[in-house]
């Protein structure tokens, strides 16, 4: 019997702490949806994706993926360069991803939104911490 396929928007906001023990703060939106039989997590602002078997599979590899992508951007002194390069606005230690309507432009997101799917919302909070 086949899993339930979702077609979820995913709000994480979680705080990430750098070697430096300065935290910072990221409110972050992704989707899951089907894609054959592989559930894809896909974040528009920071261009990451990952896929799992399930709901939560996926869930669980985009968390993974985040957290390497900020410990790498972190470690190779690359964060706010990287975060500028995917369009987030930066002042002190207030991240702020792109708006949804400047995310729109990018051919991929486009796609999906125009593809009829419907998301229901959840929130997931999370803590990263890098050493």
């Amino acid at each position: 019997m086949a899993e339930k396929q979702y077609n979820t928007k995913v709000s994480l906001t979680t705080t990430a702490t750098d070697n430096r023990n300065r935290q910072y703060k990221f409110n972050i939106e992704f989707y899951i949806f089907a894609e054959g039989d592989r559930q894809i997590a896909y974040c528009p602002s920071l261009d990451l994706s990952t896929s799992g078997a399930s709901f939560n599979d996926a869930v669980s590899a985009f968390y993974e993926c985040f957290q390497l992508y900020i410990e790498t951007c972190v470690d190779n002194g690359t964060l706010f360069d990287d975060l500028v390069a995917h369009g987030w606005k930066i002042t002190q230690r207030t991240l702020r991803a792109p708006a949804f309507s400047t995310l729109l432009k990018k051919p991929e997101l486009k796609h999906l939104v125009n593809s009829g799917i419907g998301f229901e919302k959840i929130v997931a909070p999370a803590q990263i911490a890098m050493a």
